[in-house]
């Protein structure tokens, strides 16, 4: 199975740190409504990685499957809403 990378713009340090308190928050609520164990508990669910793009920076968080990548991106716009 590919992974699934989703781009997030982010406009500087306070967009980063409401990125990383929505990965954050977005991870322990997987982790608590989890059924058993994973299909390989070695591999991280969701890693991030810094692009630059010239004078932008952007966050890749890559996910292992479509469902948790859209299940984060509701989350994500739902956050940014209410932060």
């Amino acid at each position: 199975m590919a992974d699934v990378v989703v781009k997030i713009d982010l406009k500087g340090p306070e967009s980063e740190a409401k990125l990383f308190e929505a990965v954050n928050i977005f991870a322990e609520n997987k982790d608590s409504v989890s059924d058993g164990a994973l299909v390989c508990e070695d591999a991280p669910q969701i890693m991030i990685k810094t692009l630059h793009d010239g004078d932008f920076t952007k966050k890749a968080i890559i996910f292992q499957d479509r469902a948790d990548a859209e299940a984060f991106m509701y989350f994500w716009r739902r956050h940014q809403m209410v932060a």
